[in-house]
């Protein structure tokens, strides 16, 4: 049999549990503890131990990180594109100016002859030669004669051809260098080619008297390109002895 003690407190306990579940879970999971009762130390009295109400727990909220400092995005940089270097510039010879095409036919048949002299070129004692025009040439050594055309409105350089005809054959015959000379079969016509320039729309030609020229009529005949553009008829006469020299 239960001691009526015990009966006691068992029926006390399971009031209080019924009344507080909360208490009867409590003491559910806490161990009894067990008290000695002073009049009784052979029987241990089980006292119900009292538990307090649970804490509330506090929630704590992770640690939120550091916020990091953001950069701020970096502007795109241009690549500047390096364009070739251009090769150095040479130096440009400028170019030679093509030769003047010859003359042609037609243009000489253009030409036109304003004047047309025949007479004698002497020196002064200062040295100036003045052209005299005249028909009769003294036959005095050394004498210059010849002829002379004014061309109009004309530049550049012209071809022309002369042919001298004598009334015998001279002692001798003579031409300047780079001339087209050439004699008649009795040589008694020279025939004479040069191209000159035209300086101040005159061109000209001289002949020099020398030892045994032949006197009487002389005739120079002048032809530009095909075209005859002049003739001159002149007389070498023996010198005038009164004339000072």
């Amino acid at each position: 049999m239960m001691p009526l003690r015990t009966l006691f407190y068992s029926a006390l306990l399971a009031f209080v549990s019924l009344t507080s579940p909360a208490i009867a879970h409590e003491t559910a999971h806490h161990p009894e503890k067990k008290v000695e009762h002073p009049n009784n130390s052979s029987k241990p009295v089980v006292v119900p131990t009292t538990t307090t109400s649970p804490k509330p727990t506090r929630v704590v909220h992770p640690v939120k990180p550091p916020k990091l400092p953001v950069n701020p995005p970096k502007k795109p940089t241009t690549t500047k594109i390096k364009h070739p270097t251009e090769p150095p510039k040479l130096p440009v010879k400028p170019a030679k100016k093509p030769p003047k095409p010859p003359v042609h036919p037609a243009k000489l048949q253009n030409i036109k002859v304003t004047k047309a002299e025949f007479g004698v070129f002497r020196r002064d004692k200062g040295g100036k030669i003045t052209f005299i025009p005249t028909n009769r040439v003294p036959l005095e050594p050394g004498l210059a004669y010849g002829w002379r055309l004014q061309l109009k409105n004309y530049k550049g350089k012209v071809t022309w051809k002369e042919i001298f005809r004598l009334p015998q054959l001279p002692h001798t015959w003579g031409t300047q260098n780079g001339e087209n000379f050439s004699l008649s079969n009795n040589g008694t016509a020279a025939v004479t080619t040069r191209t000159d320039k035209v300086k101040k729309g005159i061109i000209k030609n001289s002949w020099t008297v020398t030892p045994g020229d032949p006197q009487g009529n002389h005739l120079i005949e002048v032809y530009i390109g095909d075209r005859h553009v002049a003739s001159f008829e002149f007389k070498v006469v023996k010198p005038n002895p009164k004339r000072k020299k």
